[in-house]
């Protein structure tokens, strides 16, 4: 008796792990979508990406790193904006200044 009870509590909780576990798979391969499609819209807007970073969490987008010119600052936010998915945008980037080309 014990033995059936502890495979019905065990056959219950992994039920209810297991949606929980491909929910969380699937707002990964989102996430890591949505980036995608960010990038992708940063280069066709001619943003140079070399230093760049781009993170998605929810619709919630992370630039970070170096851009080559300073009006590339603001291009990146408006084109990571215009991407379908995305709900807001933290912009961390800075203008290289040099800094990269000078090693």
């Amino acid at each position: 008796m014990k033995t059936a009870l502890a495979s019905t509590l065990a056959l219950l909780i992994s039920g209810a792990i297991a949606p929980v576990a491909h929910a969380q798979a699937d707002a990964q391969a989102s996430d890591a979508q949505l980036a995608h499609a960010v990038r992708v819209a940063q280069a066709r807007s001619g943003v140079g990406m070399s230093h760049m970073f781009v993170f998605a969490h929810s619709g919630q987008i992370t630039l970070l790193g170096w851009v080559p010119e300073r009006e590339h600052v603001a291009r990146a936010e408006q084109s990571a904006m215009s991407v379908p998915g995305v709900t807001s945008v933290d912009n961390r980037l800075s203008p290289d200044g040099g800094s990269l080309n000078a090693h």
